[in-house]
């Protein structure tokens, strides 16, 4: 006992920290992208005899999700300072690992855009979310499709030409996976529910249904509360004209008041929560949520920049936001290393549940 005691003092945790001090969940998106990949096998056995195009579609996402991240090399200054130098990332929308990267990386680039912005002129800048009604995973393909549509046709309004100066758009898809409304549930939507008739414990409604919304970071001039103003409701009435929707749909418009990070932070969301497919208690609805987000996702341009935001992000040089370099995320790139410089490596521990060093 002694002795098995003794090795694991002497194993060393990975310990990576942002320039702020934040602690960077390494090891839980791990947990996250291995319970994913078994999704991913258990999805290809399912096709292995019956679809034979299903079964070529998944035959690799198992192994590029398992192998995702279990190499992490870093350089390391006198300081302690580190940075990532060295890494393999599947690329795979639905990766828990990947999708924490991009997020990282897009808060980044749009923080990086603002401050650009921000040195030349003054802006104000608003922060616009736009939703439709649920949908079943049967119609959530054509919904995107809808949306992508209706995002082009809303941006080329007039009204809307008028005031948006340059904008990020980002895509969140969320799932409702609860059978029944919780008492959580039912505090955040307590008028919803009461209209229905519903109570805590009864079927919810919305169960196995999907809510595809944008989220965009709208810049405007410092003057757009004097002039070119435009209220809710017409923000309201742009977007339902624009997705040709028969009903007001949810739309939420405000200012970004003080710090845009808090912004940045928000639209920097990522294109689904791995929480909403990973439902270890139940794998049968987490294969057809990631069956279903997986297809829907495959292929599409989930971000865009328009606008002066576009024309920043060239300017910058920044990379691909979506499918651009994952190592280097710009924030890595702000802690300087200085001084002679040492390699560590640390792989992915099945026993220890954990990246450790070697």
């Amino acid at each position: 006992m002694k002795q098995l005691n003794k090795q694991v003092e002497e194993v060393e945790f990975l310990e990576d920290k942002s320039s702020s001090g934040k602690m960077r969940d390494w090891s839980g998106k791990k947990k996250r992208n291995l319970s994913l990949s078994e999704i991913y096998r258990m999805i290809k056995e399912s096709y292995r005899k019956i679809h034979s195009e299903k079964f070529n579609r998944f035959l690799n996402r198992e192994e590029r999700c398992r192998m995702c991240a279990t190499i992490l090399k870093y350089k390391r200054d006198k300081n302690g300072k580190r940075t990532l130098y060295e890494a393999y990332f599947c690329q795979l929308r639905l990766c828990p690992v990947c999708n924490w990267r991009r997020s990282l990386k897009i808060f980044s680039q749009v923080s990086k855009i603002i401050q650009a912005i921000e040195q030349d002129k003054e802006h104000a800048y608003l922060f616009l979310t736009l939703t439709q009604k649920n949908v079943s995973g049967e119609e959530l393909d054509k919904m995107l499709d809808d949306m992508m549509y209706g995002w082009n046709k809303f941006m080329k309004y007039k009204k809307v030409k008028d005031v948006v100066k340059g904008s990020y758009r980002g895509l969140e898809i969320t799932y409702d996976k609860n059978r029944i409304i919780t008492k959580k549930m039912y505090q955040e939507k307590k008028d919803y529910y009461k209209k229905l008739g519903l109570k805590i414990g009864d079927k919810n409604p919305n169960f196995d249904m999907y809510h595809p919304h944008f989220h965009v970071l709208i810049v405007v001039n410092k003057n757009y509360f004097t002039k070119n103003y435009l209220k809710h409701e017409e923000w309201q009435k742009l977007w339902a004209k624009a997705m040709r929707l028969e009903y007001l749909p949810q739309v939420n418009i405000k200012k970004v008041k003080g710090n845009t990070a808090e912004a940045v932070a928000e639209v920097a969301k990522y294109s689904a929560k791995d929480s909403d497919y990973v439902i270890e208690k139940d794998l049968d609805l987490s294969m057809n949520v990631v069956e279903t987000l997986d297809y829907v996702l495959q292929g599409r341009r989930l971000v865009s920049f328009s606008g002066i935001m576009k024309e920043w992000h060239k300017k910058l040089n920044l990379d691909d936001a979506e499918d651009g370099d994952l190592i280097n995320i710009d924030t890595d790139k702000d802690e300087e290393l200085e001084g002679e410089l040492k390699l560590e490596t640390y792989a992915w521990n099945v026993g220890y549940m954990n990246y450790v060093r070697v």
